[in-house]
């Protein structure tokens, strides 16, 4: 059975709602995710018309299509939301090439979770290329790019994207997205040499991830949608993902809401953005004293 917390605040639509009420702690518990009266509804009629029953009918066939991962996967994409754009936040992005320098000895890992349709992880690939380019000794990258939307990654692996994709916010670094993405006639096409050092892979962060793996991890506008006790796993799993020393960037109004006691807030340049606990040692190899 699933637990209830009396403490969470539940619309009364959903409460008074038994298939609704179900399906609201399930996916909180599976995926994390508050979802809404809405998207509830849509999910519902998904489950009804893939099991063959109502849930008052037969709640154990809800149980049993909701327990199956493949199924998770698919129901996401009646859940998320995939807003995504090249360069958005663009002083993230100013933040992560003025690190790079101090990678060109180990190379850098970086996750981009929560990834939506991938723009974020196609708009740090561009980065790392415009860094490299001319340099005898490139700096070697790779990209972990992830979402629980199994849709939304097949679009970021096809890499095709519309008129939205590019916006105001993020034009300072338009000149970086000229070599790489062909406009369309009505969207953009990423070029395909961008992805060879991009891994796209439906994922559900709830589940963790490679422990210690990570130098950097990108997980930005996606917090808001989970529920406190979720918030608390995501970030536990986070900080496990990341080496040493390792930084994690959230979005810019949701890092005073996150807290860690194995990430420590910091802030340079106007960024704020959160460490991972350290040896000294370690500390310096990604940030040398000068």
């Amino acid at each position: 059975m699933t637990h209830i917390d009396p403490a969470v605040e539940i619309p009364d639509d959903i409460v008074s709602n038994p298939a609704l009420l179900f399906l609201y702690h399930r996916i909180e518990q599976i995926l994390g995710i508050k979802a809404g009266s809405e998207a509830l509804i849509k999910l519902n009629e998904y489950i009804e018309k893939n099991c063959g029953y109502s849930f008052i009918d037969n709640p154990a066939a809800y149980e049993r299509l909701l327990a199956s991962r493949e199924h998770v996967f698919e129901i996401s994409s009646l859940l998320t939301v995939n807003e995504t754009y090249f360069f958005r936040e663009p002083a993230h992005f100013s933040f992560l090439l003025d690190m790079l320098p101090s990678f060109e000895e180990t190379g850098v890992r970086v996750c981009s979770a929560a990834t939506a349709t991938g723009c974020e992880a196609y708009s740090i690939a561009m980065l790392f290329e415009a860094y490299n380019r001319g340099r005898a000794k490139p700096l070697p990258y790779q990209i972990d790019a992830f979402d629980i939307n199994q849709k939304a990654i097949k679009t970021a692996a096809e890499g095709v994207y519309g008129e939205r994709s590019m916006r105001e916010d993020g034009s300072s670094f338009r000149y970086m997205t000229l070599p790489y993405i062909k406009k369309l006639e009505s969207g953009y096409q990423v070029d395909a040499s961008l992805k060879k050092n991009i891994n796209f892979f439906v994922h559900n962060l709830m589940d963790g991830l490679s422990p210690s793996n990570y130098h950097l991890i990108f997980f930005r506008n996606a917090f808001i949608y989970f529920s406190q006790r979720a918030r608390s796993q995501v970030l536990y799993n986070l900080s496990c993902a990341l080496m040493e020393g390792g930084i994690l960037i959230m979005g810019v109004s949701e890092t005073a809401g996150a807290s860690h006691e194995s990430l420590a807030e910091k802030n340079e340049n106007d960024v704020f953005y959160f460490q991972k606990a350290s040896t000294e040692s370690a500390l310096r190899a990604i940030f040398p004293v000068s």
